[in-house]
């Protein structure tokens, strides 16, 4: 019974509130005259606020301990973290393998290529940030140089890679 009563309601409040938003009268009973439409008050035109005129900021100083050599370092240090993961989960790997040769087991064979599949990753990651470290390193300012010397003279020698529609390949240019 009270279940019904409860439908009941939620249907009359459906009902009402959809007859509300097609502008039906609630109640039923008809309005005697439709109200006159009014036509909008007509809103004035607002200038828009002057701007503030724009000064130049300066960017902050970079943070004194944050140099390009200290991010290189880091990253060396991530290098050597994961070639030594590397080696330790190669050095697994080729446990499970001296296990899967005395009990070949689907174990013993789903732990060595897991294993082997971590090290590859330790190794590619210590490539990567081996990299990113060197060319840090070398691409650094020298913290030792006075920063009134003029700047050092281009390169010699400069490699590039090339790359056509037909094949790709290096070019090398030589300033004199």
């Amino acid at each position: 019974m009270n279940r019904s009563l409860l439908v009941a309601l939620t249907m009359l409040t459906a009902v009402s509130v959809v007859s509300l938003a097609s502008g039906a009268d609630p109640v039923g009973v008809p309005a005697s005259a439709p109200a006159p439409a009014q036509a909008p008050a007509p809103v004035p035109p607002v200038a828009p606020a002057p701007e503030p005129p724009l000064s130049p900021v300066p960017p902050p100083p970079p943070h004194p301990l944050i140099t390009r050599r200290s991010v290189a370092l880091g990253a060396a240090g991530v290098a050597i973290a994961s070639a030594a993961a590397a080696t330790a989960f190669g050095v697994v790997a080729l446990q499970n393998k001296s296990d899967y040769d005395k009990t070949p087991t689907y174990v013993n064979t789903d732990n060595g290529n897991n294993f082997a599949a971590y090290a590859d990753g330790c190794l590619a990651l210590a490539v990567a940030a081996g990299i990113t470290s060197l060319v840090l390193f070398v691409t650094s300012a020298d913290s030792t140089a006075d920063p009134s010397s003029p700047p050092r003279q281009a390169s010699v020698i400069s490699a590039s890679p090339l790359v056509t529609a037909h094949g790709g390949g290096a070019t090398a240019v030589l300033r004199f």
